[in-house]
């Protein structure tokens, strides 16, 4: 049987305390002169979460990189508005796994002239070709945030399969994890 990932789930109040961590940790820059600019979507969660806690402005993009589980070439799918020159920004996704949407953002963002960028994420991953300037953790587990629900079951039903586990064995790992029996079923199928 083919090795299946190891989940690492994240709840609400977990992902939080998370946020309220690099808040804290962010204090030290200053962080009243800078703008968060999220990667959407991942990033909206936690950049929300930064942006209550410190009281910054959020502006979004959007870098694609997936298309049906496989990577592909990372393209500015929503740009940025609004000028940034000269402005130190928080640069803010939820988890680092390759490394390679951080250094396409920061590429991005070199073209808007902006004085500092310091990113931040919740996760990242060992093997990342670059990691974030600020997070929480690192971990080589497939992490599951509380707002991804419905992608994460259809993302693992087919890898569980190929694996050679039931369905219900996902299920199983799905609620001992904490997503509600409801959910697994009505996203499972």
């Amino acid at each position: 049987m083919k090795k299946l990932p190891e989940l690492k789930f994240v709840t609400w109040t977990e992902l939080h305390h998370m946020g309220f961590e690099l808040a804290n940790r962010l204090r030290g820059l200053q962080p009243a002169s800078c703008t968060i600019l999220s990667v959407a979507r991942g990033g909206h969660v936690l950049a929300r979460l930064l942006s209550d806690f410190l009281e910054l402005p959020i502006y979004s993009f959007s870098i694609q990189s997936y298309q049906d589980l496989q990577q592909h070439e990372l393209r500015i799918t929503q740009e940025l508005s609004g000028d940034f020159k000269g402005r130190n920004v928080l640069l803010v996704d939820e988890i680092i796994d390759s490394g390679r949407t951080l250094v396409r953002a920061l590429d991005y963002l070199n073209t808007f002239e902006v004085a500092r960028v310091t990113s931040v994420s919740l996760h990242v991953k060992p093997e990342a070709i670059l990691k974030s300037d600020f997070y929480v953790e690192e971990t080589d587990k497939w992490v599951v945030y509380p707002y991804e629900v419905r992608e994460t079951i259809e993302a693992l039903a087919p890898i569980w399969s190929a694996a050679g586990a039931s369905k219900k064995d996902l299920e199983d790992t799905l609620v001992e994890g904490g997503v509600p029996p409801e959910w697994v079923g009505a996203f499972l199928g």
